[in-house]
């Protein structure tokens, strides 16, 4: 460790965080640029936010390459899987709510519900992978009981990524080229820890069967 770093522990684990939230975004672009990998880089990303708020061992770099490698194939059949869900989902929706009648017009808001569920399971499917690497199907049960139990974290989770990402867009001018910089991992992070908070709860034994 540097004199500098022995001097001002605070700060230096200040300009950790910041150049780990930096490093994680480029490397997500970096890793996401052959289009099939994006998948893999999205658990990559999160396993290098996980390092800022969860007790584990590792640098960003680390942390994003050991996710990235480890998972690869079970995260690229569960960004399909969440690809062909979506584009059903949509489907249905578009489809019933153009039939301008009450009842389809329920149907329709029916699988709108079904489209949060699917972003709430997403929540904590990620993160598991990035965290705890399983089976996919072992993966998916988790993750269901885990939104089923703890919804507030994953809809508080969502909606505030999202607001993230609206306050970025609205900086002004010049600034606007941190987006790329800084969109990914202050997503992730955000996304990170509202999975973490109620997965902590399961982190010192198994996790819910």
């Amino acid at each position: 460790m540097s004199k500098y770093a022995e001097r001002n522990p605070e700060v230096w684990a200040l300009l950790e965080r910041l150049s780990g939230l930096v490093l994680g975004s480029l490397l997500f672009w970096l890793f996401s640029l052959p289009v099939i990998t994006i998948p893999a880089a999205l658990v990559g990303l999160f396993a290098a936010m996980g390092g800022i708020i969860r007790p584990v061992q590792g640098d960003a770099f680390t942390l994003f390459w050991q996710g990235f490698r480890r998972s690869f194939g079970r995260a690229l059949l569960l960004g399909l899987l969440d690809l062909v869900v979506g584009v059903v989902l949509y489907a249905d929706i578009r489809f019933f709510w153009a039939m301008e009648s009450p009842l389809f017009r329920g149907v329709a808001i029916l699988f709108g519900s079904g489209a949060l569920l699917v972003l709430m399971v997403n929540l904590y499917a990620w993160t598991l992978l990035a965290w705890y690497p399983q089976p996919l199907k072992g993966l998916l049960k988790r993750s269901f009981l885990l939104a089923a139990a703890h919804p507030f974290w994953a809809v508080g989770g969502w909606l505030v990524a999202a607001l993230v990402l609206f306050l970025l867009l609205l900086l002004p001018g010049r600034l606007m080229a941190l987006i790329p910089v800084f969109a990914p991992s202050f997503t992730g992070v955000v996304l990170a820890f509202a999975a973490w908070r109620p997965m902590s709860r399961y982190a010192g034994g198994e996790l819910p069967e």
